[in-house]
């Protein structure tokens, strides 16, 4: 019985990892403007962070400030940053006076049906998926502490394979 956990944890494990837009994963959602924005075409100029956050969320705007900070300091590198909101159309108003107030000027994205969020996995925001050029998910993280920021700096310096000889 314990081998038949043990197995099904990694099938599973191996099976998320190894999920790519063939599999659901690409996603065509509107950002601040209207305008359509696709996970294939951000792909395009390097690895995806996507954060789902909500208005709500205190460590969503919390880890929001430090993925802004490393976005400025990488995206001349290829490193795109990608924040979701899954506010309902209760709080969906206050999105983009939230993300203007801050003057952050990475793409803002509406999820307020919550179906990508969902497809990939979400449970609770803050949730954040590193998605590499090829579509694949390398990396998923739930929840944000004080702290993350040196571990997200060197997940996306080695994303970008920053740093390697």
């Amino acid at each position: 019985m314990k081998k038949t956990i043990i197995f099904t944890i990694f099938v599973l494990a191996f099976a998320f990892t190894a999920q790519t837009y063939s599999q659901g994963y690409d996603f065509d959602l509107n950002d601040l403007d209207g305008n359509s924005v696709k996970l294939s075409e951000l792909t395009k100029t390097g690895p995806v962070f996507v954060q789902f956050w909500a208005t709500w969320c205190v460590p969503c705007k919390e880890e929001m400030k430090v993925l802004n900070e490393l976005w400025n300091k990488y995206k001349d590198s290829g490193f795109v940053f990608v924040a979701i909101s899954i506010d309902d159309q209760k709080s969906l108003s206050k999105v983009k006076p939230y993300i203007e107030s801050k003057s952050y000027k990475f793409p803002v994205l509406y999820d307020t049906d919550k179906n990508v969020f969902s497809s990939f996995g979400g449970q609770d925001p803050p949730f954040s998926v590193f998605v590499d050029r090829n579509g694949s998910i390398f990396k998923t993280y739930s929840g944000y502490m004080q702290g993350d920021d040196a571990k997200l700096d060197k997940e996306i310096k080695e994303a970008l394979a920053i740093g390697k000889k």
